[in-house]
Order: C-alpha cells, then sequence, then structure tokens
C-alpha cells in the first residue's frame, strides 16, 4: 500500500490551497487542530480498509487531498509570527518603544535610507518576537550588516497601505512576509552590541570580498551591478534605466538569478563531470558534486528565494536522473514545491514563486512536441529553436500571472531571448570562471575580463536597442484575478487536447475560451456599473470620477499624476480618460463638492454635501460649517500638517465627520 501513488502534483496543489485558506479565513488553532484530527482518523480509517488498490478507493483519494489541505492550513498557522505569544505587537505600545534585535537581511535601500529586517529580541525590555522594517538614514556613520544586534528608542509605525485605488500594495506585500511595522530612525541613533558571527554573517562577508574582487578590472558601475546580480545574486546596485530596459524588453528575468540561471549552472558543471562516469562510484560522485556546487552558490547568492526554488528543483532532478526515473521532472517540481512551502509557506504568496513554477511546467508539459518544430539536425540550428520554443513555452505558462501582476504584454520577447539567453549564459559561466582567477591570476583575470565586459555591454546595448520600439510593449492592461484563473482553464484545456488530440476533446477548448470570454464580460459589466468619486492622496490636488467606463479628473498638474490617472483607468476596466482644471463645485449624483483652495473663497448659492479642503486655504472653519452646513469635511494632501490638525479639532467640536488624506489614504464617495 503506497500513498505514493497518487500524483504528487495534486497533493502538492492541495497544500498550496490549505495555504491559501488559512491566509484568508484566519482560523483559530483550536478549530484548526480539531478539523485535522477529524482528517487524520478518516484517512486511517481508510487507509487501512482500502488495503491495496488505493487507485480505485475515490474516498481514500479524497481523504489524503483534504489531509494535505489541512497541513497547509496549520504550515501557515505555525509559521505565521503573528500568532506567537510573545509577537511585539501582543504587547502594548508606547510613544516611543525600546526595540532590541539582529539585523537579518540587507534590502535594497532608496534614495535616503538604507533598509533592513530585524528580528526582534526584546520590545519594551521584555522578551518578544517578530521582524520590523527599519530605516537608517544614509548619513549615519555605520552601515548595518547581518548580524548586528541592535537597540534603539524609536516611534513605530504601520506600514502604510496603498496610497491610491488600484496601485501596488507594500503592506500586503510585507505582510505576507511577516514585517507589519517599521522604524523611521535618525542620524546615529541606533546603538551597536555586538556582531553575531552566524552563517548569514560570512556569507555576507564572503559575498562582499568576492564582489570587490572585480574592483580589479575597472568595470563601468553598470557592468559591474550586472555582474553583482547575475554571479552573487544582488540588485541592489542596478540603475532604474538598466531595470526599466530589460523589463520593456520582457527579459527583467535575466537580472535576477532564478531557473534559467541555475539551469545553465547544472547543465555546465554536468558537461565538466562527464569523465566521472568512467570510474567507479563516479554516478555518485558526480551526483555528490552536483549537489554541493549548486548548494554551494545558493549560499553565497544568500539563499534568495528565486535561488532556493531553482536549486531545489534542480536537486531533485539530479536525485532523479541518477535513479534512472523517466518521470522524475515532475516529482522534482512537486517534491521542490512542497518542501519550500512546508519550510515557508507564505513563498506561495510570492510572485517569482508563482511565475517560476507556471513557468517550468509549462516547458515540460510542452516539452515532447519540441521535435516537431526542428527544421535541421545542425546542432547551432537546434540551440536556437529551442531558444525561441523554450521561450514561448514559458511565455504561455505566465502570460496571465504576467497581465494579473504586471498588466503589460512583452511582444519582442522572442527577439531579445535569441540574443539575450546565449549572451548572458556566457557572462554567467564567464564570470564564475574570472572568479577564482580575481585572487590567484589577476593578470588572466584582467584579460578575461574584457572579454566579460564586452559581453556585458553588448547585451545592454541590444536590449536598449529593442526596448526603444515603444509599440514592441502593451502596457496598462486590465485584468483580474478571475480572468486569470479562466484564462488558465483554457491553457490546460489546450495542453490536455495536445496530448489527446481527438475531435471531440476540442469541446473542452471552446468551452474554456467561452468562459473566458463569459469572465471577461461579468468583470467588465460590473466594473462599469454605478459612478463614484475619489479625492486621490497625492500631493498635489487630484480628484477622480468615474461614470461607468469613463474617468474624468480634475487637477492643476496633470503631468504629476499619469502614473496614478493609469492605475485607476486600468484597475476599474475604464474606457477613456479625461483631464479638466480643477474646479470649484463638482457634482456626483445628488452630492454636490465645493472645492475650498488657498484663495480661501466658498461663498456659492449651492448647497454642498462634502466640502474639499486643498492648498491651506486661511479660512475659519467653524464659520464655514455654519454658513455652509455641509456633511463632512475632507482634507487632501496638499495641506500642511498643522492646518489638518487645527481642522481636525473644530469638526470634532462641530460634531461633523473629517477626512484627512495624508492620515486615513484616498477618499471614496459612492
Amino acid at each position: 500500500m503506497k500513498v505514493v501513488k497518487f500524483p504528487l502534483i495534486t497533493i502538492t496543489i492541495s497544500f498550496a490551497i490549505g495555504i491559501i485558506a488559512a491566509y484568508y479565513l484566519q482560523w483559530s488553532f483550536t478549530t484548526l487542530l480539531f478539523s485535522f484530527l477529524i482528517i487524520l482518523g478518516v484517512f486511517g480509517f481508510q487507509f487501512w480498509k482500502s488495503n491495496k488498490v488505493l487507485l480505485q478507493n475515490v474516498a481514500f483519494g479524497i481523504t489524503t487531498y483534504l489531509l494535505a489541505f489541512y497541513l497547509g492550513m496549520i504550515t501557515f498557522y505555525v509559521h505565521s509570527d503573528v500568532n506567537s505569544n510573545i509577537h511585539y505587537t501582543k504587547k502594548s505600545f508606547e510613544e516611543t518603544n525600546a526595540v532590541r534585535g539582529l539585523v537579518t537581511a540587507t534590502l535594497k535601500p532608496n534614495e535616503k535610507y538604507n533598509k533592513y529586517f530585524i528580528s526582534l529580541s526584546h520590545f519594551n525590555d521584555s522578551i518578544a518576537s517578530g521582524k520590523l522594517l527599519l530605516y537608517v538614514p544614509k548619513t549615519n556613520r555605520k552601515t548595518l550588516h547581518t548580524g548586528d544586534e541592535i537597540w534603539l528608542n524609536a516611534a513605530i509605525y504601520p506600514v502604510p497601505k496603498a496610497f491610491n485605488p488600484y496601485q501596488f500594495d507594500y503592506s500586503k506585500y510585507l505582510e505576507k512576509q511577516n514585517v507589519f511595522h517599521q522604524i523611521y530612525t535618525k542620524e546615529n541613533q541606533i546603538k551597536f552590541i555586538q556582531t553575531h558571527k552566524t552563517i548569514s554573517y560570512y556569507i555576507e562577508n564572503l559575498r562582499s570580498n568576492l564582489s570587490q574582487s572585480f574592483e580589479i578590472h575597472h568595470f563601468e558601475p553598470k557592468t559591474k551591478a550586472i555582474i553583482d546580480a547575475l554571479i552573487l545574486g544582488q540588485r541592489s546596485e542596478l540603475d532604474p534605466e538598466t531595470i526599466s530596459n530589460y523589463s520593456n524588453a520582457g527579459v527583467i528575468h535575466i537580472l535576477a538569478i532564478s531557473g534559467l540561471h541555475i539551469s545553465i549552472i547544472y547543465f555546465f558543471i554536468i558537461f565538466l563531470l562527464k569523465p566521472l562516469k568512467r570510474v567507479r562510484f563516479g554516478a555518485e560522485i558526480q551526483l555528490l558534486l552536483v549537489l554541493f556546487i549548486l548548494w554551494l552558490f545558493a549560499l553565497l547568492t544568500g539563499l534568495p528565494a528565486s535561488v532556493t526554488r531553482a536549486v531545489t528543483l534542480f536537486s531533485f532532478i539530479s536525485i532523479g536522473n541518477y535513479f534512472n526515473q523517466s518521470k522524475a521532472i515532475y516529482n522534482a517540481i512537486a517534491i521542490s514545491a512542497f518542501l519550500i512551502l512546508l519550510v515557508k509557506p507564505n513563498a506561495f504568496f510570492d510572485i517569482g514563486f508563482q511565475l517560476s513554477y507556471a513557468a517550468v511546467l509549462s516547458i515540460v508539459l510542452f516539452q515532447p512536441f519540441y521535435k516537431k518544430f526542428y527544421f535541421s539536425e545542425n546542432k547551432i540550428a537546434v540551440y536556437f529553436t529551442d531558444i525561441i520554443l523554450v521561450s514561448l513555452a514559458a511565455q504561455i505558462g505566465v502570460l496571465p500571472l504576467s497581465l494579473y501582476y504586471f498588466n503589460q504584454l512583452p511582444l519582442l520577447f522572442l527577439m531579445a531571448n535569441l540574443v539575450i539567453i546565449p549572451l548572458s549564459s556566457l557572462v554567467l559561466i564567464a564570470g564564475i570562471v574570472i572568479l577564482p582567477f580575481n585572487f590567484i591570476l589577476p593578470t588572466l583575470a584582467t584579460f578575461l575580463g574584457k572579454i566579460l565586459e564586452f559581453s556585458i555591454q553588448l547585451m545592454n546595448d541590444y536590449i536598449h536597442w529593442i526596448a526603444q520600439f515603444k509599440s514592441g510593449i502593451i502596457t496598462n492592461i486590465s485584468f483580474s484575478s478571475g480572468l486569470t484563473f479562466s484564462m488558465y482553464l483554457v491553457i490546460i484545456t489546450i495542453i490536455y487536447w495536445i496530448y489527446h488530440t481527438k475531435v471531440k476533446n476540442i469541446k473542452y477548448v471552446l468551452a474554456s475560451i467561452l468562459l473566458f470570454q463569459l469572465s471577461y464580460i461579468s468583470v467588465k459589466w460590473n466594473e462599469n456599473q454605478g459612478s463614484e468619486l475619489i479625492i486621490f492622496n497625492e500631493k498635489s490636488t487630484l480628484i477622480g470620477i468615474k461614470n461607468q467606463n469613463n474617468v474624468v479628473a480634475f487637477t492643476d498638474t496633470p503631468e504629476n499624476h499619469i502614473t496614478t490617472l493609469n492605475h485607476y483607468t486600468r484597475g476599474t476596466f475604464s474606457d477613456s480618460l479625461g483631464v479638466f482644471p480643477l474646479q470649484n463645485v463638482i457634482s456626483l449624483k445628488k452630492n454636490r463638492i465645493l472645492i475650498v483652495d488657498s484663495l480661501g473663497i466658498y461663498k456659492t448659492s449651492i448647497q454642498p454635501d462634502i466640502i474639499v479642503l486643498t492648498q491651506n486655504p486661511k479660512i475659519n472653519l467653524a464659520r464655514l460649517i455654519k454658513e455652509m452646513q455641509p456633511k463632512e469635511i475632507v482634507a487632501d494632501k496638499s495641506n500642511y500638517k498643522n492646518n489638518i490638525s487645527t481642522w481636525n479639532a473644530t469638526c470634532k467640536k462641530e460634531k461633523i465627520p473629517f477626512h484627512a488624506i495624508a492620515e486615513k489614504g484616498f477618499y471614496r464617495l459612492k
């Protein structure tokens, strides 16, 4: 009786669905444990009852998937830091809080601050756990590193939610990493206690030394940043222009070490170690060396999620190949995903996790049909044909997710990949080969570095050329989670039909396409119903009105709000956008909104329902309320904090609702 007769992929999917359910349902541990024990009991009974006919026993299959589902829920609960009894959120917060913790990760800095994750050990003199996002001014005399234990006394703030509708919500992104609050420190406010020489500490030092070893080449900053990204997994020095070019060309994945880079290293190692198969125990030695080198590389890059996923996957592929398992790739995909989610269930919500496994599954599923497209047996022709076919397969697999998360579709990705994949392979292998020579033979390293530099510059120039074609990328595409799900149904039914090319099976494809069309019509219809007014969370005044499928915006500085308005138009599935100068009175249905700007003029015969204060008007708010008798006062972000504070106090005294956008976020009226 073997449970593994059941498809590992479907068990992993059940486990992942359990993680999703736990995130949204937020059940108590008692409820989870009680439900899990019931399912475990039913599973045990069905296991005993089924004997050796597992595939014929439907009840056993259902209980197996339910068991995986509840295991996913419990795993998510256990790994949620906030469920710990000593989590800092369960302590009382003061105006300033004494915080002691360990720096666990260095993040990409912004213009003014270096950013870190810290793991707490004490909060206001009591033992505590949890993670915080720490901002340290770049002017601080000491730069923090992984392993540094620090103490500070500062105010703690919640990570702010999305400023405006349909924008990226950084707070939700951090929440899935168990980070809920942040600290902004002042210059030299942090007290350094000691450095804990953990594995992460030594890895960071080693990675820093390896990066510095390339200084002998005197590469340009852009070239050096590419080397750090491709070889050491450090993207913090990449400039915005480079990131934008690679993104617009549809090859941004090149700059983040992932399955592509690990596969290059994997096959390069296999090629170098091929002679070992001729000696006794050579296959075993080869397997151990492959696993050792892959995981050593993963450690050097700091074990980011993308590298961990790829190395785990190729580790299981290596093990499967050693045991000559013809379907090792499918088991490797399932087991690697299951183990990653078991150790870190929040990884499921990582966009990179979803994209990488969608791409790998798509490549593997389409791979049996590649040979039908080979027009030549020439190895070079086959290589470039494979690049095209693999790129197409990967793009099909990630298309729904790309549309949902990035709302864009690069059309020139094939043209880009044909050149970039060979070049990036050369850069990666050359960089790894040059790395030891930086220490032992600097002269040879400098000579080889010229080839590396030329390859990187050629790669950057080509991508810059591709990115210049504005028609080569479709942007601002409206897409929803429902459309993502229905599009994947279309892809799955097409793959099923390709494997079972019978005329009767085309009905599944047609049905899924019809479902996708109905989903789009439904989403479009729902979004275009009704009207709403939005006062955006912007530094200069921006007011938008959506009326069915049209958006009208009012602002005196339209050039400052292009991105915000594009997000809103896309998110509401609107067909048109009109921008007009700010007006004194705006209407939405029966509601009339009076805008009081810096001139402070509000005398009007119109009875306003809502008054919007903008650009710091010099008014007596109590008198305005008495004369105009509005139902609500809104102050946008263009006002000074002290004015907002004064108006808030006045509204409390007059018992009228007050909405400060700088504090509460954007204002919506339906």
